[in-house]
């Protein structure tokens, strides 16, 4: 903003702006939002304790004053004119260094790029910066501001499918870490692709919302049968770590053929186009089918998602086929009376057909 560089706005409409704004050789922390859509408008002035303390003679009048002010840099001009008038009249503050710290982390976003700032908290203690990659894809790294920065180094936060680390020393900046976080989004870059690329060609049944960190993806592969497959992000195009769920008599032929064509197996294609060429088969997709064609309920809570798992115990009994969390299943052959164990499984009867099932121990 035009002769109010610390001032920055706090959210997309403009109605709010936040920073510091310098009267008289000092450097005063404002919060100012404005309330359009109420009737009369109603501006909201806050801000450090140093700002009430000067304004205080006069912080109602000028209140009322704002709420008369069409704009927003308008309204910080009169805030600037009401905090130098009442410093000539009660003299400087002895604490003008007070926020020599806000200073150098406005410096340092303005370093990072002012379009590469997604959030800011009014307090300045939390910030995200926003890296977009060579797909087009959006990634916030979050960061927590400490109270003696930059000589203490902050905490971060990101979707990363591995851990995001970074060793702050004591010359170090935001943008060094915002440039290190960048570096990094380009070693997964290839893994985002493939991912992206199974989440719009297949139906994923878990999780629900895949997040950027998210390595593993259970597939549907037809009604009661799903592959469960772990992705490594560093050699994203390397065969997955498999898991067939479904009735055994229905998982194992699929199973025997992943294990007779692995062999065909390139690392120079997608996981998905590994997986339909050594299976042999198309995928069930957004534009072939439903999801609602493989969400089967569980025989036991009658609901498909127990928190964020879905049914994947299956009775192998053909004329059964019912479908059960692990969870629920586990508890219902606990409570058996003529329940067994062995190892770590627990052996009873399906709640339908009475056929033999089992389940590991929780």
């Amino acid at each position: 903003m035009e002769n109010f560089d610390q001032i920055m706005p706090l959210n997309y409409s403009g109605s709010e702006v936040g920073g510091y704004l310098n009267a008289m050789d000092e450097e005063f922390y404002i919060h100012l939002t404005v309330q359009d859509k109420s009737s009369p408008k109603k501006v909201h002035l806050k801000g450090c304790e140093r700002l009430y303390q000067v304004l205080k003679p006069v912080l109602n009048t000028l209140e009322q004053h704002l709420n008369q002010i069409d704009t927003i840099k308008d309204m910080l001009y009169e805030i600037q004119n009401a905090l130098e008038q009442q410093i000539r009249l009660s003299g400087p503050s002895k604490f003008i260094d007070q926020h020599t710290e806000y200073n150098i982390l406005f410096e340092q976003l303005q370093n990072c790029g002012w379009d590469k700032v997604n959030f800011i908290s009014p307090d300045f203690h939390e910030l995200h910066l926003k890296a977009i990659d060579e797909s087009e894809r959006e990634h916030i790294l979050k960061i927590w501001i400490p109270d003696k920065f930059p000589n203490e180094g902050p905490k971060y936060d990101c979707d990363l499918p591995q851990e995001f680390q970074y060793r702050w020393l004591p010359d170090d900046t935001l943008l060094m870490m915002f440039t290190v976080f960048q570096e990094t989004l380009a070693m997964y870059s290839q893994f985002w692709d493939i991912m992206d690329e199974l989440d719009k060609n297949t139906w994923i049944l878990e999780p629900e919302i895949p997040s950027r960190k998210d390595c593993r993806r259970q597939i549907a592969l037809a009604s009661g049968i799903s592959l469960l497959i772990v992705v490594n992000p560093l050699i994203p195009t390397s065969v997955p770590v498999c898991h067939y769920l479904g009735p055994e008599r229905v998982v194992e032929p699929v199973r025997a053929k992943f294990n007779k064509n692995i062999h065909l197996w390139s690392e120079f294609d997608s996981v998905l186009t590994n997986l339909k060429q050594v299976l042999e088969l198309e995928f069930p997709s957004p534009s072939t089918s439903k999801k609602e064609e493989f969400c089967i309920e569980c025989g036991i809570c009658y609901s498909y998602l127990l928190g964020e798992a879905i049914p994947e115990m299956t009775c192998d009994n053909p004329k059964c086929n019912q479908s059960f969390h692990h969870a629920c299943l586990y508890e219902y052959i606990r409570m058996l009376p003529d329940v067994r164990s062995s190892f770590n499984k627990l052996f009873g009867e399906c709640p339908y057909c009475c056929k033999p099932l089992w389940c590991t121990v929780l």
